[in-house]
């Protein structure tokens, strides 16, 4: 009988050593779980060069045609963005569009003229359009001078539920200045104006949460214009 016991006592710690066997490769370390793919548009992007509303002082000659320049562009990295789309135009013609992987290049362009940029960031998701700026040319102008495009600013007033818009509009020739203003919910027209004499409007309701779209055309005596837009967020 004590013979049986010696023998259980045997069989029952095999069994123990092989379960423990078996289990040992559970107790390393696993492998950490593939990050879930994210559905983010990219941020929106901040132009740094040319300065905005000045004449442009950060070019290079062009040996081969005195009547051009190449002006460098710059911008900040947007969160999410695979990539960067630099527009230029000249009024409301586009003259330059090109896609990019990193954030600065040059552009060849004429002397003596205004002109306006933008850059849209990009992913797999969509794209974000950021603001526009502009800038003059070195050079002396055929005729005049387009206007800057305008600095655009947008106030939310949480309390009241009302916006209020102003822009500062610029001209290197000094001209008098009129806008045509168009303010928009959604693609839906909150308010338009054309050839508004002043440089602020509101105040404008607006809803929590919405995006509204302020475009402004900025035009002067001698029938040239820069047109410069923002998109903004609502506060929730």
């Amino acid at each position: 009988m004590k013979r049986k016991k010696s023998i259980s006592r045997i069989i029952y710690g095999c069994i123990v050593v092989l379960l423990s066997s078996c289990g040992g490769g559970d107790g390393g370390e696993q492998p950490s779980p593939e990050p879930e793919p994210t559905n983010d548009l990219p941020m929106a992007v901040t132009g740094t060069l040319p300065a905005n509303g000045e004449p442009c002082s950060d070019y290079e000659e062009v040996p081969s045609d005195e009547s051009k320049v190449l002006i460098a562009f710059n911008w900040n990295e947007a969160q999410f963005a695979d990539s960067y789309e630099l527009a230029v135009l000249e009024g409301s013609s586009e003259i330059f569009k090109n896609t990019y992987s990193n954030v600065e290049t040059q552009v060849e362009l004429q002397r003596g003229k205004t002109y306006t940029w933008s850059v849209t960031a990009i992913n797999e998701f969509g794209e974000t359009s950021g603001s526009t700026y502009s800038f003059a040319t070195p050079g002396i102008p055929l005729g005049n001078y387009a206007p800057y495009a305008a600095e655009i600013s947008v106030d939310f007033d949480t309390e009241t539920m009302e916006m209020s818009v102003s822009w500062l509009g610029k001209d290197e020739d000094g001209d008098t200045l009129v806008y045509d203003v168009k303010v928009l919910e959604n693609n839906n027209t909150l308010f338009e104006e054309v050839d508004y004499s002043t440089d602020s409007l509101g105040p404008i309701q607006f809803v929590s949460g919405e995006t509204y779209v302020v475009e402004v055309i900025s035009k002067d005596t001698s029938g040239n214009f820069s047109i410069s837009n923002i998109a903004i967020q609502a506060p929730d």
